[in-house]
């Protein structure tokens, strides 16, 4: 079963879920249940998310426990907070430090460009 199904496979509408259905003992629930919002994010993000949380928010023990480098875990976060909290989202531009941070995750720009562009921001403040 895929219970990360969220949208019908012929239409691309938006699925709602109709029954519950215990298997054990067969209780079955019928009616509209929407899909919580923590179910919206991929398994690879609710992981980041569980290791975030277990972590206390702490980058650096994400960025040990997941393997990945810091424009990698403020990139995730960026991403789930777009996914959870789109109403508060303002418009990225290319010298915000995420996206600069993204662009050299991405390999779109050196190290060197990075931290020009860093360097350049902090200056215009």
């Amino acid at each position: 079963m895929n219970k990360r199904l969220k949208s019908c496979p012929v239409c691309n509408s938006k699925l709602e879920i109709l029954k519950y259905h215990c298997p054990n003992c067969d209780t079955k629930i019928e009616g509209k249940f929407e899909i919580g919002e923590l179910d919206s994010l991929s398994p690879k993000q609710q992981e980041f998310v569980k290791v975030f949380i277990c972590s206390e928010g702490n980058i650096k023990k994400v960025e040990e426990i997941m393997d990945i480098s810091y424009p990698t875990v403020k990139n995730r976060l960026s991403e789930i907070k777009q996914i959870l909290c789109p109403e508060t989202q303002e418009k990225k531009t290319e010298s915000q430090p995420e996206m600069i941070l993204a662009n050299l995750d991405k390999g779109s720009i050196s190290v060197k460009e990075a931290i020009k562009k860093l360097k350049e921001r902090k200056k215009n403040e």
